[in-house]
C-alpha cells in the first residue's frame, strides 16, 4: 500500500463496500463478491460524493476517467483487513476479543458470556447471529460481519469503553478473511459437525477451515471441547507449550468436566469438576448440549481470573438465548411444553430432542423443514433424527429460497418413517401442531428460532415462529 493511499484512507470519513451507503467523504471499496461486482457501482458511489475509490484491478479496465482519486489493487479481498485496520486504528487491540467458532453453540456461548460479564459488573458487547451491541442488539447482515463492519462495531465498543467483546466466528468468515487482523484474546471451539457443505463442498474442507482458526494469528488463550473429534485433533496436532489451553468435556478427562446431569425443581443441575474439586451448579437452561456451552463459558471466565464462586453465581443467573431452546409455554409442573429452537443441522436437532426426552417420557411433537439452496444431504439425516427421537412429525417449509418448497419436503418425507403430516404453510403447520397437543405433550418448533422473516424467491417476508405460536396459544407464556 503506497503512502498516498495510506494518507487518503486515514483522512477519509468512512469506508463502505455498498455504493448506497456512500456519503460525502466516504471511501468506496469495489470488490468482486460472490453475487455482485462492486466495480459496476463505482459511478453511483462517485455521484453520492465518495472522496476516493479503491477497486479490484484484476480483469478490469476503466471505461472513463473518474473525478476522484482511485486506486486499483489486485486481490483486493485479501487487502480489506489491512485497509480497515488503518482506517479504524485496529480497535481489537484495545478490547479483549473472544472468538467462538463451531457448528452449534456459538450463539449461546457468546450470549451467555455477555450475560455473565454483566453479572460480574464488567462491560461487554457481543457480535453474532442475533446482532451486535451491549443490551439492545443491532441487526447484522451475517453471523460474522464483513471486515469493515466488524472493525466499525469494535471501534464503537472501544469508544464506549467496553472491556470485553464476545463474537461468533463462522466458517465463511474464516475462509473469506473477514477476521484477518482481528486480535483475539481467547479462541473457543464448541463442536464441529456437518453444516455448510453447499459452500465448503466436503466435510473435510469444512473441518479444515474450522481448524485453521486455531493456527492463525497470535492468540495465546484457547478453550477446546475435547469430547469433539476436531477438538481432539487440535489437542494432538497443535504445540500448546507456549499457549494457555483449557479443555472441557463430559466423557473424557479434561480441565473442566461436567458429571451427574439431573433435572429437578424446574432446574438442570450438574457437578463441575475443576482442580480436583466438585462444585454443584443449578441452571435455568436445559440440555446436555447446553452443559457443554456452559463449560465453554466457564473456561473463558477462568482465563480472566474470576473466582470459581463468582463464576458459579453468574452461571446460575443465566437466561435462555432467543430462539435457542427457548421455552414459550410451560406445563402445569413448570417444565417446557412448547419450545423454539434454531436447530437446522442434524446434530443440533438431535441435541434438542435428546434434551427434551431427558426431562420427559411424554409425547414429543416435532415441527421442522430444511432450507433451500443449502446442503441437500442434511435433509435425509434430519429425517432420520426425527424418526429416532420424535413421536409425531409435521414437515413444513423453512426458508425455501429459490427451491420448490414441495421438492424440499419430498426429500425429507421419503426418509420419514414415524407418524407424520405435511403442511406446506409454516404458519398453518404451527397452528396444526399446537392443536395436536395433548395435556402432557411437548412441541418443538425447529429450524428458524429467532428469525423474523421467511425467505422465498429472494424476498424476505416478515415471519416469526414465536409470534405465531404465542398468538395461537393465546399469549400464555
Amino acid at each position: 500500500m503506497n503512502e498516498e493511499l495510506k494518507k487518503i484512507i486515514s483522512e477519509g470519513k468512512d469506508l463502505t463496500l455498498n455504493s448506497q451507503d456512500v456519503k460525502k467523504g466516504s471511501i468506496f471499496i469495489a470488490i468482486v463478491g460472490l453475487e455482485f461486482d462492486g466495480r459496476d457501482y463505482i459511478e453511483e458511489a462517485i455521484k453520492n460524493e465518495a472522496s476516493a475509490v479503491i477497486y479490484e484491478s484484476a480483469n478490469y479496465s476503466k471505461n472513463k476517467a473518474w473525478n476522484v482519486p482511485s486506486f486499483g489493487i489486485e486481490n483486493l479481498n485479501q487487502k480489506i483487513a489491512e485497509i480497515a485496520e488503518l482506517f479504524f486504528q485496529n480497535p481489537s487491540q484495545s478490547i479483549k476479543v473472544i472468538g467462538v467458532t463451531g457448528t452449534n453453540g456459538k450463539t449461546s456461548v457468546v450470549g451467555w458470556l455477555q450475560q455473565c460479564f454483566s453479572s460480574l459488573n464488567q462491560s461487554a458487547g457481543s457480535i453474532g447471529t442475533l446482532g451486535s451491541g451491549e443490551k439492545n442488539l443491532k441487526k447484522t447482515l451475517n453471523t460474522t460481519p464483513d471486515t469493515i463492519a466488524l472493525n466499525r462495531i469494535l471501534n464503537d465498543f472501544k469508544k464506549k469503553g467496553i472491556q470485553y467483546a464476545a463474537m461468533e466466528v463462522s466458517s465463511h468468515a474464516i475462509k473469506q478473511n473477514r477476521i484477518a487482523n482481528i486480535v483475539f484474546d481467547i479462541k473457543v471451539l464448541t463442536n464441529v459437525t456437518r453444516d455448510h457443505l453447499d459452500y465448503h463442498k466436503t466435510l473435510a474442507n469444512y473441518q479444515k477451515i474450522k481448524k485453521q482458526f486455531f493456527s492463525d494469528g497470535e492468540c495465546k488463550n484457547f478453550i477446546l471441547n475435547i469430547d469433539d473429534c476436531i477438538g481432539q485433533e487440535l489437542l494432538m496436532e497443535v504445540d500448546w507449550s507456549e499457549k494457555n489451553l483449557t479443555t472441557y468435556a463430559i466423557d473424557v478427562q479434561a480441565d473442566l468436566i461436567a458429571q451427574n446431569i439431573v433435572y429437578k425443581d424446574r432446574k438442570m443441575m450438574f457437578d463441575l469438576l475443576y482442580k480436583d474439586k466438585a462444585y454443584n451448579l443449578s441452571t435455568n437452561v436445559f440440555g446436555t448440549h447446553n452443559v457443554y456451552n456452559i463449560l465453554g463459558v466457564i473456561g473463558c471466565l477462568l482465563t480472566y481470573q474470576f473466582s470459581i464462586d463468582q463464576i458459579i453465581k453468574a452461571i446460575e443467573l443465566l437466561k435462555s438465548i432467543p430462539g435457542r431452546n427457548e421455552i414459550i409455554q410451560v406445563s402445569k409442573e413448570g417444565w417446557p411444553r412448547v419450545v423454539l429452537d434454531y436447530a437446522h443441522t442434524p446434530d443440533a436437532l438431535k441435541n434438542v430432542l435428546q434434551s427434551l426426552r431427558a426431562i420427559s417420557d411424554n409425547e414429543i411433537i416435532l415441527l421442522f423443514g430444511c432450507g433451500g439452496n443449502r446442503d441437500k444431504g442434511k435433509r435425509r439425516k434430519m429425517a432420520l433424527v426425527a424418526n429416532e427421537y420424535a413421536d409425531k412429525v409435521i414437515v413444513t417449509t423453512d426458508n425455501p429460497r429459490y427451491e420448490d418448497p414441495l421438492e424440499i419436503i419430498k426429500d425429507i418425507t421419503k426418509n420419514i418413517t414415524t407418524s407424520h403430516v405435511v403442511i406446506e404453510s409454516r404458519e398453518q403447520a404451527i397452528k396444526k401442531a399446537i392443536g395436536m397437543m395433548e395435556e402432557n405433550s411437548i412441541l418443538l418448533i425447529a429450524g428458524k428460532g429467532h428469525e423474523q422473516h421467511q425467505e422465498i424467491k429472494g424476498i424476505k417476508h416478515p415471519f416469526s415462529d414465536k409470534d405465531i405460536a404465542l398468538l395461537e396459544l393465546g399469549g400464555i407464556t
